[in-house]
């Protein structure tokens, strides 16, 4: 089959083909019906800090399929599989818990103590067929498509940094960096109860798409972002949560002081590297409240999102812009850095 593959440490990937997989007792084997491009799949690809960062910390073992946004149809199953069938509609969520921790027995599987990332720890979806643990199998609902599938995964992660925000009626939220996952965060804060929500970027591009989603669009290029939050939120002094989703280390000059005193912050994107922080000032005399996202809850968020979709509030499709056959990522991945919401990949001779 053909697959979409890292062969090793550096910038690149190669389309070639390799062996088709076979499950073990416990897997699925997947027939890929589309894929979504990440910014785990973009660090992987260009080898920037963030990606070899990630490759250390889930030991990538080359050569690497990537991917592993997507959804597909299950084609054969394991010997041990009860829960799952041929025919069946799945999508897969990406953190592989081990099942026995203290934090898988604790309701906090999706922050294993021993977990394993799809697509990074092992080959991944950019493929024909894919592999996928049954125990990590959502099957799609009705009425939801391959490539809202493909989606439910980085709109996961989007959905539990809203939900960890608690965002009360009438509040203001701003969602700094507009990236795929921002661009999801601000859809579902749609739905919710923010009065108004504000998005920060330096892509125009991304701005545009934010404003058509009902955000007010900061170019912090050509705007004082910390300015122009506080006057949108003067009686309050400042906004009562961000959402940071660019993983950009300079973001971290700024997002404090867009927040009101007591205020929340949501970390989303992972900079790639240590950030410098002045606990006292930034945190401790503001009275804020911080919370790291990482990954979903399984499967509190993947219930929470569906249930939205289905009641038509969110369209997870909006955020795309591009869609390429698998035999075009290298494309894929060059189209995500000229401009771009989010990119599926869908099997070759779709299109």
């Amino acid at each position: 089959m053909r697959a979409v593959v890292k062969t090793g440490p550096g910038p690149g990937v190669v389309c070639m083909d390799v062996e088709r997989p076979k499950p073990k007792l416990d897997e699925v084997l997947i027939r890929v019906h589309a894929s979504a491009v990440c910014g785990t799949d973009l660090g992987l690809y260009r080898w920037n800090a963030g990606g070899q960062s990630f490759a250390g910390k889930f030991q990538v073992k080359w050569p690497l399929t990537l991917g592993h946004e997507f959804s597909g149809v299950i084609v054969e199953t394991g010997a041990e599989v009860k829960d799952h069938h041929v025919g069946e509609r799945v999508s897969l969520e990406t953190h592989l818990p081990c099942g026995k921790c203290f934090n898988c027995l604790n309701d906090m599987a999706h922050n294993c103590m021993d977990m394993g990332a799809y697509g990074t720890s092992c080959n991944g979806s950019f493929a024909e067929y894919a592999i996928g643990p049954a125990n990590v199998v959502f099957t799609l609902p009705d009425g939801i498509s391959f490539e809202e599938g493909a989606l439910l995964e980085p709109g996961g992660v989007a959905m539990r940094a809203v939900d960890e925000a608690a965002v009360l009626p009438g509040e203001t939220v701003v969602v700094n960096g507009c990236g795929p996952i921002g661009l999801l965060t601000i859809l579902i804060l749609r739905a919710g109860n923010a009065a108004q929500i504000i998005a920060a970027d330096m892509d125009e591009y991304r701005l545009k798409m934010a404003e058509r989603f009902g955000a007010v669009a900061v170019n912090i290029k050509e705007q004082d972002v910390v300015s122009e939050v506080r006057k949108r939120t003067a009686f309050r002094g400042g906004a009562d949560v961000v959402i940071e989703t660019s993983g950009a280390p300079a973001a971290y000059q700024v997002i404090f002081r867009m927040l009101r005193l007591e205020g929340r912050l949501i970390t989303v994107g992972h900079p790639g590297g240590e950030v410098s922080v002045n606990w006292m000032e930034d945190i401790n005399l503001r009275g804020l409240s911080v919370k790291g996202i990482f990954g979903r809850r399984i499967w509190r968020t993947w219930y929470q999102l569906t249930s939205l979709m289905a009641a038509g509030r969110v369209r997870l499709l909006d955020v795309v812009t591009h869609r390429y056959q698998m035999s075009q990522a290298e494309e894929a991945f060059e189209q995500a850095g000229k401009g771009a919401g989010k990119i599926l990949l869908l099997p070759d001779n779709t299109i």
